[in-house]
């Protein structure tokens, strides 16, 4: 496969929803596309602006603040699963911490989908889901 019909496809791919650099990679290597090819498509895609997992951080962190339901440790794990770097996430995740998330996050939890649970259940759901952060504490 040539370099322009790999960069049709990858820019196929980003127009359905925005992407990592890792996804599009990923993608183009299940298709078939040498490394050489994919790595001038990724610089390609850079230059244009196309991928930029920066800005696909701070995408993804102010839908999950809008959407109020993963704590830090999901969100830095899905971010982890999608590629992204590990310093990069702990940089942009440092402003969840001074604006007091998590705790926001669980008093919306107690107050709507963990009302009616006993403390040692809402303890346990807390926990699994990677909060750090109880209103009984």
């Amino acid at each position: 496969m040539n370099f322009e019909i790999a960069k049709e496809k990858a820019i196929k791919y980003i127009g359905i929803s925005k992407k990592t650099e890792y996804e599009v990679v990923t993608k183009l290597k299940n298709i078939g596309v040498s490394e050489d090819i994919i790595q001038n498509v990724i610089c390609y895609l850079k230059d244009l602006e196309y991928i930029n997992d920066s800005d696909y951080v701070d995408a993804y962190i102010r839908q999950c603040m809008r959407l109020q339901k993963y704590s830090i440790f999901e969100i830095s794990q899905k971010l982890i699963h999608k590629g992204i770097d590990k310093e990069l996430i702990d940089e942009k995740l440092s402003i969840l911490h001074e604006e007091n998330y998590e705790k926001d996050v669980v008093e919306r939890l107690l107050e709507f989908k963990l009302k009616d649970m006993e403390d040692m259940k809402i303890r346990q759901y807390l926990y699994r889901r990677g909060f750090k952060y109880y209103v009984g504490d």
